[in-house]
């Protein structure tokens, strides 16, 4: 055998040997971490699924997960949808900062949390947190824009919500986008 080809062989093997002991290593990382809580990772990033949602947040859609007073699926801004009023979930409904709170407290968000999270939605600081505020601030989770504080906050409450594994997926996404919608959908009907 060549020196050549025995050099190749030997950088090969240590190549193989590195990422077997280190995919070895992260399993018995993530089994041991999976027995304790779940705890937020630092910096939390999209998935590609989830950031397809933010870019519909960003063109005036939102999307929810089930039903939503007979609707499905996406609610555009400012205007009615499926034969529901503009008041109800796309419209001119708001949800309240201390309704707001409330989500965001049943998705794990700590006061500090809480406080900077509706501080970033509530642009206009009127008190309420409007249907295009609400999009607005999705949409800023986007990869352009997810190394804000604001962003960072966000998209940890979504995955402490979840999986808390660093990663916000759809369902976690969707779950957000989704409280907030009946919420104001309920704001809506009042």
């Amino acid at each position: 055998m060549s020196p050549l080809i025995s050099g190749l062989a030997s950088v090969a093997s240590m190549v193989f040997n590195a990422a077997s002991g280190g995919s070895s290593k992260a399993a018995a990382t993530r089994r041991s971490s999976e027995t304790a809580d779940a705890q937020p990772s630092a910096v939390v990033t999209l998935s590609p699924q989830a950031e397809a949602l933010a870019g519909f947040a960003g063109k005036g859609i939102l999307v929810s997960q089930g039903k939503l007073d007979g609707a499905l699926g996406a609610v555009q801004r400012g205007g009615a949808q499926s034969g529901r009023s503009a008041g109800a979930a796309g419209g001119g409904a708001s949800v309240s900062v201390q309704d707001f709170q409330e989500i965001l407290t049943r998705f794990g968000a700590d006061d500090a949390q809480k406080q900077q999270i509706t501080a970033g939605f509530d642009a206009n600081k009127d008190g309420s947190i409007s249907h295009d505020e609400f999009l607005k601030g999705m949409a800023s989770t986007s990869i352009q824009k997810q190394g804000t504080d604001f962003s960072q906050a966000v998209l940890q409450m979504m995955d402490k919500g979840g999986d808390a594994n660093g990663v916000v997926n759809q369902n976690e996404f969707a779950a957000f986008t989704t409280a907030f919608a009946r919420a104001e959908t309920r704001v809506g009907t009042v």
